[in-house]
């Protein structure tokens, strides 16, 4: 029975430190998220000002669209290093 506790109550150490640790670096990368934006947004400016003929609108879509693809490939070369065999 002790050692059932045991059991469990390691088990759910374990549990707590992983989640804590994710938590943790999803609060982190959301932060960076953040001030990606801020810096995105500040290059949109800025470019907005040099080429006044392009609305701002077709440049947010544009930078979201470059953004993405630069997401998914990065996400996927990350998955590919990081990958746990089964």
């Amino acid at each position: 029975m002790v050692e059932r506790i045991i059991r469990e109550v390691i088990t759910f150490r374990n549990a707590f430190k992983k989640h804590l640790t994710e938590f943790i670096t999803g609060a982190f990368s959301f932060v960076a998220a953040l001030l990606w934006r801020d810096a995105i947004q500040g290059s949109l400016d800025s470019l907005q000002g040099a080429l006044p003929n392009i609305g701002l609108v077709p440049m947010q879509y544009f930078t979201a669209i470059i953004i993405t693809i630069v997401a998914v490939i990065a996400i996927v070369a990350i998955s590919r290093v990081l990958k746990v065999e089964q």
